[in-house]
């Protein structure tokens, strides 16, 4: 009987425990409906749920910010997924603890017949795998950083299936095509054509938790016990933000560049503080409320346009009138770092309406504190 007993014990605990909510996002070449899938995540699940201590019930994800939505509003205690899921939802107090030995990293891929650059003007015919994929995101924020819209292009058009592009660009549907490298390398073997440019590599699927529904002891033996074993039959290894800090700024990230305006740092933006040129926040209000540079000037942008370099001003709204009436006068824009839009579309607004001497602070308040900059901080 003293044998049972234990075993007993520790089902009854279980059972009675609250149970944590694992977030699992499909990779593109998943489907819910495969039994097989559901059989290697329901498995997967059991190997949480006997490292933790805790029953874990299971919310697949077909969509990315589906996921990252539901991690922000405290529905997930943990998310596995693929790593700009993981990267963004490090935003809302995630901790990775676990990521695949496996990377991956996109190319951009030309067809035989086509001789050009993804560069400003070119004209081409673009074809991307799910804007929500990892390659799809990746693609977007190399778009971007280069400062190019789709104005540059004749045509981008994204794909649910991720080998729909490089068959368009056989078919000569495309002029470029963009897939994983893996597959850019086999297919220009194969097909000819060049690889124009390739990403850094990322790690392919991560695990992450919200530290305070999964205390440290759970997350040590979450990180032994799926290390050692685990039903998805992947190497896995310890991970931290440091892991995902390239992926967050890669994906969704701001230009680099801003036609018109001077792009600086924290320390510049310090001097030119110094010298009395205003700051202006542009953040939600709530935000600019908790936290903010000091001497900073509030100004919401409210934002209702795409993320993307030929964003439509129309969409959204922000109060030109509370720039300097100067035109010629200097100013300063910021908000929440390289993956927050609205001071680089604020500046831009401001550059169309005819401000002359716009200063562009792109790292935003992330930098600003990481610079170890004082903040004037609400008390609580």
């Amino acid at each position: 009987m003293r044998f049972t007993l234990l075993p007993l014990v520790l089902v009854s605990a279980l059972a009675q425990a609250e149970p944590l909510t694992l977030g699992v996002v499909l990779d593109q070449n998943e489907s819910i409906s495969d039994t097989q899938t559901n059989q290697r995540y329901r498995a997967f699940v059991r190997d949480v749920e006997r490292a933790v201590g805790q029953p874990v019930r299971m919310q697949y994800y077909t969509r990315g910010f589906s996921a990252i939505k539901h991690a922000k509003d405290g529905t997930l205690d943990m998310v596995f997924g693929p790593a700009q899921v993981i990267a963004n939802i490090g935003k809302f107090k995630f901790e990775p603890i676990l990521k695949s030995g496996e990377t991956a990293a996109a190319a951009f891929v030309a067809g035989p017949a086509y001789k050009g650059q993804l560069a400003a003007r070119s004209g081409a015919r673009l074809g991307v795998p799910d804007y929500e994929s990892l390659m799809g995101g990746m693609a977007r924020s190399e778009i971007n950083s280069r400062g190019l819209s789709k104005r540059d292009f004749s045509e981008i058009k994204f794909h649910r299936m991720a080998e729909a592009p490089l068959y368009g660009l056989k078919l000569g549907r495309y002029d470029l095509a963009v897939a994983s490298a893996e597959e850019a390398k086999a297919w220009t073997a194969s097909n000819g054509g060049r690889i124009v440019f390739t990403t850094a590599a990322v790690p392919l699927r991560a695990l992450s938790v919200q530290p305070e529904r999964v205390d440290a002891g759970m997350r040590q033996k979450l990180a032994a016990g799926l290390t050692k074993n685990n039903s998805l039959q992947l190497a896995l290894a310890g991970a931290s933000k440091a892991d995902f800090k390239s992926v967050a700024s890669m994906l969704n990230t701001t230009p680099t560049v801003l036609p018109g305006a001077k792009v600086i740092g924290a320390a510049q933006t310090r001097e030119l503080m110094a010298q009395g040129v205003p700051v202006y926040d542009v953040r939600v209000g709530e935000e600019y409320a908790v936290a903010h540079v000091p001497g900073a000037i509030s100004v919401p942008y409210k934002e209702g346009s795409a993320k993307e370099v030929g964003f439509d001003a129309a969409d959204d709204q922000f109060a030109l009138n509370k720039l300097p009436k100067d035109k010629n006068a200097p100013f300063i824009m910021y908000c929440d770092g390289t993956i927050c839009w609205k001071s680089y579309k604020s500046a831009v607004m401001a550059i169309q309406a005819g401000w002359k001497n716009v200063y562009w602070f792109r790292g935003g308040f992330p930098e600003w504190k990481e610079a170890g900059m004082p903040v004037i901080a609400r008390k609580e």
